[in-house]
């Protein structure tokens, strides 16, 4: 995690940039703090997302149980909106995300 990446945090969770893309158009992670362990090192695990559409739209998803029927485990929040409403609807259903690490 990298604090200057942070652009919204409750002390449980927070959603970082990927620091892969400018900072303005950055994809981004929806991350819940949790123990240490082997899968989760920094302690804290991602439990959600959101990214730009092929449309140039964006969206974002939480994690959700697995479901056998549609072979998934990830839940669509919003998509077809602006890149704020996207970040917006991703942190109002942050306490949604399945989590899959004891806090």
């Amino acid at each position: 995690m990298h604090k200057d990446h942070v652009i919204l945090d409750d002390g449980m969770f927070f959603v970082e940039l990927n620091g892969n893309y400018a900072a303005n158009d950055a994809p981004g992670f929806l991350n819940r703090r949790c123990s240490y362990g082997p899968t989760t090192p920094g302690g804290y695990e991602c439990v959600g997302g959101f990214d730009k559409a092929l449309d140039g739209t964006w969206r974002a998803d939480v994690n959700a149980p697995y479901d056998p029927e549609t072979d998934g485990d990830c839940r669509r929040v919003i998509a077809g909106v602006s890149r704020m409403n996207a970040i917006a609807a991703l942190w109002r259903e942050r306490h949604n995300a399945y989590p899959y690490h004891r806090v």
